[in-house]
């Protein structure tokens, strides 16, 4: 789990930067997230929130589990939470063609444009392990071998 201290159905969102983000940098975002979930609701009910930062290039967004999921409203604020962070650091973490990668104990973000020249030199593979961006609940694997990933019969078939 991701976040050990939020229900496994809770909802995440993971965001990746293709630059690296730095310690005062993830203060800020940090201390703008605490001021963002005091006042985060669904349905009228406080939205028990986390964020947390994974190496220096994944940023999620936890929600705690709401039984009726959680409104659009809500979301939505969740967007506008990113969007502001994606301007006022210039992180580009709306850019869903960032494709992130595990190598070397280390995040490396490319372009998904780029991945067919990236398979054919060799530097990713079945085995590469792959950041999961198609992960929407706490349980979820957010690390998978790039073979098991929603691109692999579009790479690999």
């Amino acid at each position: 789990m991701i976040f050990q201290n939020l229900h496994p159905q809770s909802k995440i969102w993971l965001y990746i930067s293709p630059v690296s983000i730095d310690s005062v940098t993830k203060k800020n975002i940090s201390s703008l997230f605490k001021d963002f979930v005091d006042d985060w609701k669904s349905h009228g009910q406080p939205v028990n929130g986390q964020l947390k930062f994974i190496k220096d290039n994944l940023l999620v967004v936890g929600a705690d589990y709401f039984p009726d999921g959680m409104c659009g409203r809500a979301v939505d604020a969740q967007v506008r939470f990113i969007n502001q962070i994606n301007e006022g650091f210039n992180l580009d973490l709306l850019n869903r063609t960032n494709i992130a990668f595990v190598q070397q104990d280390s995040i490396v973000v490319h372009n998904y444009n780029n991945l067919d020249a990236l398979i054919k030199k060799g530097s990713v593979n079945k085995s590469t392990v792959y950041c999961n961006t198609f992960s929407t609940k706490n349980s979820d694997e957010i690390y998978l071998p790039f073979g098991e990933s929603p691109f692999s019969t579009t790479f690999f078939s």
